[in-house]
């Protein structure tokens, strides 16, 4: 991740009040709904690499959305898991940076195949370990 994505990361934690994962909060008048940390391995060649970790936020189009989204979380969690698994395994790697912005579009659609009333997927802390 790139000094910019961080610091871009870190200006999105701030500037929103980010509820416990599972409930909404609202600011600005944009709804935002926090996912519990989802861990992936890294695997290469039949071999694990590492592991990659993405917290994200899910930014609602409307506040009624982000209110039954909790009842959902267990679908927007298999979704994210395997939209995860399927980026670490094509794009991500324990030695390079990994690309937010490409794993944010890639977890979008997947997302929101659970959802219609969720607008973007934002990354708000993102890593890649070595096994």
């Amino acid at each position: 991740m790139t000094r910019s994505a961080l610091t871009v990361s870190a200006m999105l934690a701030a500037s929103i009040a980010i509820a416990a994962p599972g409930q909404a909060a609202e600011a600005q008048g944009t709804d935002f709904v926090t996912m519990d940390e989802i861990s992936v391995p890294i695997v290469d060649a039949s071999r694990v690499e590492g592991v990659l970790r993405v917290s994200i936020v899910l930014q609602m189009r409307d506040a009624d959305g982000a209110a039954r989204l909790a009842q959902r979380m267990p679908e927007l969690r298999a979704a994210g898991l395997s939209a995860a698994v399927e980026f670490a395994r094509l794009h991500a790697s324990p030695f390079t940076p990994v690309d937010a912005r490409r794993l944010a579009a890639a977890m979008t659609p997947a997302l929101s195949r659970v959802d219609a009333g969720i607008a973007k997927v934002l990354i708000v802390r993102l890593s890649a370990f070595s096994a």
